[in-house]
């Protein structure tokens, strides 16, 4: 009886779906649509002044390494904190420095972020390859996460400390 009942209130539902109008299934020969390569919304801006806006670490630390692999000294340099300064070179020595590669080539190897006091950190062990030269460090990352009164400057990645010198 209670099935004969279940039964009966279902049969409506089915006729309702069957009345709505359905999209033809694609053919196995049919391709898919055509997707149109956009570029993300939160791309972030890299360039000497601002060169790390994005949130995500790996998006950051790949863009200083592109940098190195350009030879933009000024863009590199900016990726430390203040803008610079933290790394305790000027933008001519800090550049005059990091000239003596000529054609380098950087591996990242793999970190873990974390956290601590309402900010995030992260050492990335860096190799650079320069022909026959090699040189290993570490690079440390920093950012506040999302505290009132954090400064753009503050909130950005940036480097902290390097243990990776040309």
């Amino acid at each position: 009886m209670i099935r004969r009942a279940i039964l009966l209130a279902l049969v409506p539902l089915a006729a309702c779906k069957a009345n709505q109008p359905t999209s033809p299934a694609p053919s196995p020969s049919t391709p898919p649509p055509a997707v149109a390569s956009t570029p993300p919304t939160s791309a972030p801006t890299l360039s000497a002044t601002e060169p790390s806006t994005s949130r995500d670490l790996a998006v950051v630390a790949q863009a200083w390494a592109a940098a190195i692999e350009r030879r933009d000294w000024p863009t590199v340099r900016a990726y430390w904190g203040n803008n610079g300064a933290t790394s305790g070179r000027s933008p001519a020595v800090f550049a005059m420095e990091w000239a003596q590669l000529k054609a380098p080539r950087v591996t990242l190897g793999a970190w873990q972020q974390e956290g601590a006091a309402g900010s995030s950190f992260a050492t990335i062990p860096a190799t650079v390859h320069d022909g026959l030269r090699t040189i290993s460090g570490t690079v440390t990352w920093t950012r506040v996460n999302d505290v009132p009164g954090a400064t753009s400057e503050q909130l950005r990645w940036h480097i902290q400390s390097s243990t990776l010198k040309p």
